[in-house]
């Protein structure tokens, strides 16, 4: 609408004002105000759905990043009993086919992990972090810091940013 089409609309407005009284206008001005309340409730509206939306779609892909979170949190105990295994036929001499196949079983294993954000907290030589170590002993060591982890006792893993299992460390501490 141009600007003299604009005039002209409030020229005709203000004639009908005068011409039908002060009746009109209170009636005009209630129009205007309910006609505000409207558009007001109808952005509200779009808001709050464009809301809703916006959750839903973190709500979708939550449950498509974390919806394998407890089923990586029992394959952990698979990972550790392989780890075990490995130490224990190393120990015991054996370096033949066992050895090396628990070893492919578990670099598969942890391919698979990986491939869905599965991987280890790092830990040994790091700056104890309570988000991330539990702490099951604190041992006297000149070597290291104060408060830094010395050795990892079961290595913590995360799924994608979330922690999935916290590291059990042994924490140094001042001799």
């Amino acid at each position: 609408m141009s600007e003299h089409d604009k005039d002209l609309q409030a020229e005709e407005i203000a004639a009908g004002e005068a011409r039908n009284g002060p009746d009109q206008s209170a009636r005009a001005d209630q129009a205007e105000q309910t006609a505000a309340d409207l558009r007001e409730q109808v952005l509200r509206g779009a808001a709050e759905l464009e809301n809703v939306r916006r959750r839903a779609a973190r709500d979708v892909e939550n449950a498509h990043r974390y919806g394998i979170e407890r089923f990586a949190r029992e394959l952990l105990a698979v990972v550790d009993s392989l780890e075990m295994g490995r130490e224990a036929a190393r120990n015991a001499g054996d370096s033949g086919a066992v050895a090396e196949g628990m070893d492919a079983t578990l670099r598969l294993l942890m391919s698979v992990l990986e491939k869905f954000g599965v991987t280890p907290v790092e830990a040994e030589g790091q700056p104890f972090d309570p988000e991330a170590h539990e702490a099951i002993m604190t041992q006297p060591s000149a070597e290291a810091a104060p408060d830094t982890v010395i050795a990892v006792v079961q290595p913590g893993y995360r799924i994608h940013e979330r922690l999935l299992r916290p590291a059990r460390v042994i924490v140094a501490r001042a001799p």
